[in-house]
């Protein structure tokens, strides 16, 4: 009887639990009634969940408790739906209008696309996952209107100059402000010891397989929340996080390998010292030799001799690799990301590489229903062996330039070949022996926690973090031409930059009736304090002990710190009437410690508006027109990116006499120092068609900068030249036009396409002074672009000697094969007044076009990238094509003029070069404009029926090129280039510059 009891008791208990739960079966599809597969089915407030077949089905065990189910796919609309005892829930997740329904990070907030009122652009972080670049700035390049990116050079890790909608400064940054997740980031360079033009990129510390979108705020309206940081433009970038479903864990990776894709032809061995022959001729008699003016070794041509073309001995197959695996999940109380990687890159040019290990962990978790409580940390650490280049005699790609071919790579004995005449290195011993290793670690952390005052008022509090330190080894051995002078050079640097910043946000949300509103009030606190040692020594024992205690000689030992904070209150207003009439405000009150103490606080209001045409009854039922609006803004930022003490009178050390420490002043103090002031307006028509299937966007933006932060100069009588003032301006304005359209929807095949272009237009307004020269050829001048070249100008090659004499005063020993110039001011001399603007670096227009086809499982992902109408100053060409010294020729120099060939087109070769036929002109100034090819990519993604018998969710393969070739008639490296790297006052010169790489690389993507 007791075990008939018991048997009861357990029948029934499997019976109650049985009723507790119940089977939900179902169908997704989408608009047009396709089925969806992989769509994730979650019951809401657990961990419980499925997914879609390949026909949309799918079934799922759901408690009694159970209230709603939870339906999504990516791209998609998801929806909540309640189960209400329900035994089957189909849904239809739909895409239109999603364009509009998207959400948008804003400063402080986010808002929906539709009810934007600044000029936001967004860009998703699968548009750029897997590509292989090293940091998020990269990632811009071409995608969005009014947004310049130029990598200047192909250097691992160099820096990476990013202009919205120009450039707008001379002496301050003109890079955009950058916030993480909140933080405001320190960007630029900190490296202490200088390798040529190119500089580090604190930014290629970040993982771009982390973003999950990046927001560009463009007009004042959007980024003067930011105030005094804020006239260069706001990059938000959001990574990551969690979400309620299923855990996943993801696996990206790739290989691939790298090339340079374009190089300069080298004269051969006997070309070079037959030409270095014919100008010792010309310049001193056919029958003098070089030998005769101390040139050893050029006075026999050896038909037999092999030449040596340097760059076939510098440049390398690179490989690149990637790995990235994350893992993401959560439930309706707890989210979470977190994601670790590698990337390794080795660069093109022999011993050049960079390598980077990230971490990152998110999570949000709800405490309560009314606080919520989120916190995010990522670590980084890299490893970057720099060489020297761009505007570096010692610099690997210079010197395989510079060196003639006729030098062997060893001599006889292996020691370096060299030229006996210069102090030309060779190409190999810049490469090999100079060590230049950098190390950097690099955190961002923030916590924060909101909580819900009442119904429609919240507050949340972050405090963050953002750590960076960089670690510098330089050593040049007494086995190189450098360091054999010294019997060894050393240098060590260390940089640390500490920032922190809490800021704290109240914000009101409320619908009434037709009304909505959206209020915005922050306090925020920020300070940076940064230190930097660096030290040199010289004559060291030897080559194996490298550490600067070694050196005899201590050449210099320093150290520096300096702070400075940032006290800033916002307050923000946005306000919709029935969804088609919207107005925003904001203001920004800053006080900054880098600037004059009268002047240490600014304000910077905004304002802007729209109207949603489309919402008006008499358009809203139209079958062609589904979104219209009309927006305007005008606001005020400012550029607090100067110099801590550029106000303040300094005093300066190292005044030492008879070993007496000394102190001097080194600077006049301006109390009335502030910041650069930029006033924007901005106005702008969205159109969407059949459906927002075609979206079009024309914008029209005027940027007035004045304020400019220049030095005045003095008269020399007061001691110093100079004094920091506020007194120049600038003007950027131009158009954008971007469209996005859905080309093709249907079953199995689906074509997307995007474009976008802009058309800049830059001036200089006013300078404190005489208009002054920039980098090679580079000019500032009132009334002239920011990028202007400025040079004389080549009328044609003198024939005769009666041609010279019946020109303009040249040279005294001007011969038939030299330059004749332009006389512009008619005074019978060719003098420095006779230059003027022959160019400039500013393209007419440039922007992106972008084609997804997908078919099946097959995706084509391709994009191009074109710049018009700006030059390139060649300044390459001024060394290997002026045929006046014993420097390495370019084969185009065999079209040179002589007696016999007067129709070439360079002129003749002279030794010395006493006619200046190299000076800055137009003959080095080269079209720059180009369309490139810059990134394909052939992808298939397994069926879900292969898959799922191996147990996991999704499995892509892709094989991906970068750079893989450009239209352009530019004759260096790459026309996409600036040896000054990220530079105001001199963009677009070319000088020895590292050329980018054209990459290949294969990947897969596996979802678990």
């Amino acid at each position: 009887m007791r075990k008939l009891l018991l048997l009861l008791l357990a029948s029934m208990c499997l019976v109650s639990y049985a009723m507790a739960q119940r089977v939900v079966t179902g169908k997704v599809t989408d608009s047009k009634n396709n089925p969806i597969e992989n769509a994730s089915v979650i019951v809401a407030g657990t961990n419980t969940g499925t997914v879609t077949k390949a026909d949309g089905t799918y079934s799922i065990t759901v408690p009694a408790s159970a209230k709603s189910l939870t339906i999504s796919y990516v791209d998609l609309l998801a929806q909540s739906i309640p189960l209400s005892g329900k035994t089957v829930v189909n849904a239809t997740l739909i895409s239109e209008e999603k364009s509009l329904q998207e959400v948008v990070v804003t400063g402080y907030g986010t808002q929906k696309k539709k009810e934007l009122t600044g000029s936001i652009a967004s860009l998703k972080g699968s548009a750029i996952a897997n590509r292989p670049i090293q940091g998020p700035d990269q990632a811009l390049r071409g995608q969005i209107a009014g947004v310049t990116v130029n990598q200047s050079s192909g250097t691992p890790g160099g820096s990476i100059n990013v202009n919205i909608r120009g450039t707008g400064s001379i002496n301050a940054s003109s890079q955009p402000l950058y916030v993480i997740d909140g933080i405001p980031i320190n960007t630029g360079s900190y490296s202490q010891i200088g390798v040529g033009g190119q500089t580090l990129n604190a930014l290629a510390d970040i993982n771009p397989n982390e973003i999950e979108s990046f927001e560009v705020l463009k007009d004042a309206a959007a980024s003067a929340i930011y105030g005094s940081r804020a006239a260069n433009g706001v990059v938000l970038i959001t990574t990551k996080r969690g979400a309620n479903k299923k855990t996943t864990i993801n696996i990206n990776s790739y290989y691939g390998t790298a090339n340079v894709y374009k190089t300069i032809e080298p004269l051969t061995g006997p070309e070079f010292i037959e030409l270095i022959q014919e100008g010792v001729k010309n310049r001193f008699g056919s029958t003098i030799i070089p030998s005769q003016i101390g040139l050893v070794g050029y006075d026999n041509v050896p038909s037999t001799y092999p030449t040596n073309n340097w760059q076939d001995l510098i440049y390398q197959t690179a490989p690149v690799k990637s790995i990235d695996i994350n893992a993401q999940g959560g439930n309706e109380k707890t989210k979470f990301f977190v994601s670790a990687s590698i990337f390794d890159q080795n660069g093109i040019v022999i011993e050049s590489k960079f390598k980077r290990y990230n971490f990152r962990m998110n999570v949000d978790n709800k405490v309560s229903e009314k606080f919520n409580l989120s916190a995010g940390m990522s670590f980084s650490h890299s490893v970057n062996n720099r060489i020297r280049n761009d505007n570096n005699i010692y610099g690997v790609v210079s010197t395989s330039l510079l060196l003639g071919s006729y030098f062997p790579a060893y001599n006889a004995n292996g020691t370096y070949g060299r030229d006996p005449n210069a102090s030309i290195e060779n190409p190999l011993a810049n490469a090999y022996e100079v060590t230049n290793d950098v190390k950097s670690n690099r955190m961002l952390a923030n916590v924060s926690g909101e909580y819900k005052i009442i119904k429609h008022l919240s507050f949340k509090s972050q405090l963050s973090v953002d750590y960076l330190n960089l670690k510098e080894l330089f050593y040049i051995p007494s086995t190189h031409l450098q360091g054999g002078g010294t019997r060894g050079d050393g240098s060590e640097g260390y940089s640390q930059d500490i920032g922190w910043i809490n800021e704290n946000i109240l914000t009101y949300k409320q619908s009434f009736g037709k009304h909505n509103l959206d209020f915005t009030g922050v306090a925020s606190y920020q300070e940076s304090v940064f230190e930097s040692v660096f030290a040199q020594a010289q004559n060291f024992p030897g080559d194996q002990i490298r550490r600067l205690s070694a050196g005899s000689v201590r050449v210099v030992a320093t150290s520096s710190g300096t702070s400075w904070g940032l006290v800033g209150y916002i307050a923000r207003m946005n306000y919709a009437y029935a969804g088609k009439y919207l107005i925003g405000a904001s203001i920004r009150r800053d006080g900054v410690s880098r600037f004059g103490i009268n002047r240490r606080w600014g304000t910077f209001p905004a304002i802007s508006a729209a109207w949603r045409i489309s919402e008006e009854k008499w358009l809203n039922s139209s079958n062609v027109i589904s979104d219209f609006k009309i927006r305007g803004s005008y606001g005020i930022a400012g550029n607090a990116s100067v110099g801590n003490f550029a106000s303040l009178p300094l005093v300066g050390g190292g005044f030492n006499f008879n070993q007496a420490a000394g102190l001097a002043p080194i600077q006049l103090g301006n109390p009335d120092l502030r910041w650069e002031e930029s006033k924007q307006k901005d106005i702008a028509l969205e159109l969407g068609l059949f459906k927002n299937r075609i979206n079009m966007v024309a914008e029209y933006y005027v940027k007035n900068t004045k304020n400019l932060l220049l030095a005045r100069p003095l008269v020399g009588s007061s001691g110093f030249t100079s004094i920091n003032e506020n007194i120049g301006q600038l003007q950027n304005k131009g158009f954008e036009f971007t469209l996005n359209a859905d080309v093709i929807k249907r079953n199995d095949f689906n074509w997307t396409t995007s474009f976008n272009i802009t058309f800049p237009k830059n001036k200089v307004v006013k300078l404190a002074g005489t208009p002054f020269a920039s980098g090679f050829a580079s000019w500032v001048e009132e009334g002239q672009d920011v990028g202007a070249f400025r040079g004389f100008v080549v009328k044609g090659i003198f024939q005769t000697q009666a041609e010279i004499s019946a020109a303009p005063v040249h040279s005294t020993l001007t011969s038939p094969g030299d330059i004749q110039f332009e006389d512009l001011n008619k005074d019978g001399r060719i003098t420095t007044d006779d230059q003027r603007i022959i160019g400039s670096a500013v393209p007419k227009y440039f922007g992106g076009f972008t084609n997804n086809l997908s078919y099946k499982g097959f995706s084509l992902n391709i994009f191009l990238q074109f710049v018009q109408g700006n030059s390139v100053y060649n300044n390459t060409r001024a060394f290997s094509e002026g045929m006046n010294s014993i420097f390495g020729q370019a084969a185009t120099t065999k079209n040179h003029w002589t007696p016999t060939k007067t129709t070439g087109t360079l002129p003749r070769a002279v030794f010395g070069d006493p006619n200046n036929n190299r000076r800055t002109s137009d003959r080095w100034l080269e079209d720059g404009s180009f369309t490139r090819l810059k990134n394909v990519v052939l992808s298939y993604n397994l069926p879900q029926s292969i898959i799922s018998k191996f147990k996991i969710s999704s499995l892509r393969f892709f094989i991906q090129g970068e750079n893989l070739y450009t239209w352009t008639d530019y004759s260096g490296f790459d026309p996409e280039v600036s040896t000054f790297s990220v530079t105001n006052t001199a963009p677009g010169t070319d000088f020895l510059t590292f050329p980018q790489a054209r990459t290949i690389t294969f990947g897969l993507n596996i979802g678990l």
